[in-house]
């Protein structure tokens, strides 16, 4: 606004200026049919002082993005199965024949029934 009034100074000082009458200078005239009228005024109307009072701007808002959802997600459920029955390995024996003085699988067949016996470390 102060820019405004002191371009509009300078501006109505430049025109005084120019306007200045000829008869202020010594030796010269001028014709009186030559004659010209200056007007010094500031050109101001209504539409420079704002809009009417009875105008309201428009709401000014303010757009804030919504909050972020937050999903609160379940720590994971572990469901330990129930251990299955220990099955002992199956005792390995040794089938021995007596008459035939081996042992399964070196003699396929006994006429007197297997022996068994434990392994024996070798």
């Amino acid at each position: 606004m102060k820019k405004l009034a002191s371009v509009s100074l300078l501006a109505m000082a430049l025109l005084l200026v120019a306007a200045a009458p000829s008869q202020a200078r010594p030796g010269f005239h001028h014709s009186h049919f030559a004659r010209g009228r200056v007007f010094v005024g500031v050109g101001v109307g209504p539409a420079w002082w704002g809009p009417p009072y009875w105008y309201y701007p428009p709401p000014y808002y303010v757009y804030s993005p919504p909050p972020p959802v937050l999903i609160q997600q379940q720590p994971p459920v572990y469901v330990q199965q129930p251990a299955a029955p220990v099955q002992a390995a199956p005792e390995a024996y040794w089938y021995y024949c007596s008459s035939a003085s081996a042992y399964y699988p070196n003699v396929q067949s006994c006429p007197e029934p297997w022996v068994k016996v434990a392994p024996q470390p070798q």
